[in-house]
């Protein structure tokens, strides 16, 4: 099958996987053209798309802070969907919403970070972003808010599904695949956190606050997601107690000096890994 062929098969996923989804609402004829336009890679210009950047954001972010540049773009979506659970009065926010416009500001900021790389970066009906250089697949990467639907032993046998399907799908080996997973909270199973530790854990929050209990968990359980060829270089987790959908729930209720504080606390966080080395990792995809 060629490229083009696929194109037109995921396209018919695509649709397919919307019919299906009662979560899902396409409230316009014009948001079914941004999705086929998303999946044909002809996206407008960052500037003109009103998903690039978080309109709430009161203070430019550095290239060198990129952690922060990501986790604005992640809250900014759920501040969005937010918006959209109040208009149509709806209990929860669309889950199916919120993971097509994760994506979507992944690829954006990938594509910021990385121009003039000659890589490309489109997400597929699955979830997954698939990385491209020229007309090959070299790469995919799955974004997670958090490990609330994998928690504890769960996240291994996640991680190996998605390496499994990435092989098997887009012929992209586990040495190619990548997870960003934007926080620890609300996906702790605290169990699972203890058996890593070797010692008790009075409360997942007071975990949560503990940096050097935080990094040992991570290091541990990134180590063993043995699905992955060199997991520490691929996988990413961004912060602990700090959650962008709490943010973002939290930023409708305060006044413009109380979201200045949060933005500058998400700007001075000590991140628990760079996303200056995920970037990296995947200028050596090519």
């Amino acid at each position: 099958m060629n490229k083009q062929e696929h194109l037109l098969e995921e396209i018919k996923d695509m649709i397919k996987e919307l019919v299906q989804s009662n979560q899902m609402v396409i409230q316009t004829n014009n948001e079914i053209k941004q999705l086929l336009l998303g999946k044909l890679e002809l996206r407008q210009d960052p500037s003109d798309n009103e998903h690039s950047t978080p309109h709430f954001m009161t203070t430019e972010v550095t290239n060198e802070n990129v952690n922060a540049d990501l986790f604005k773009r992640i809250a900014h979506v759920y501040f969005n969907e937010e918006i959209e659970r109040i208009k149509s009065n709806n209990v929860r926010k669309s889950a199916r919403r919120v993971s097509v416009e994760l994506g979507r500001a992944m690829c954006d900021f990938l594509n910021q970070q990385l121009q003039g790389t000659g890589l490309g970066f489109s997400r597929f009906p699955d979830g997954l972003i698939i990385i491209n250089h020229g007309e090959k697949w070299i790469g995919a990467i799955k974004i997670i808010s958090d490990l609330g639907f994998h928690r504890g032993e769960q996240w291994f046998e996640y991680a190996e599904g998605i390496v499994n399907h990435c092989n098997k799908k887009y012929g992209i080996t586990n040495d190619r695949i990548f997870f960003v997973i934007s926080s620890l909270r609300n996906g702790l199973d605290q169990k699972h956190v203890e058996k890593l530790l070797n010692r008790d854990i009075r409360s997942n929050w007071e975990f949560m606050n503990n940096r050097t209990l935080v990094d040992e968990y991570v290091e541990k359980f990134t180590y063993l997601t043995t699905c992955l060829a060199e997991p520490r270089k691929q996988i990413y987790v961004l912060a602990s107690e700090l959650h962008p959908n709490v943010i973002a729930d939290d930023l409708h209720k305060m006044n413009d000096e109380q979201k200045s504080e949060t933005f500058k606390q998400i700007e001075e966080y000590d991140w628990i890994l760079d996303l200056n080395d995920f970037l990296e990792e995947l200028r050596h995809l090519i």
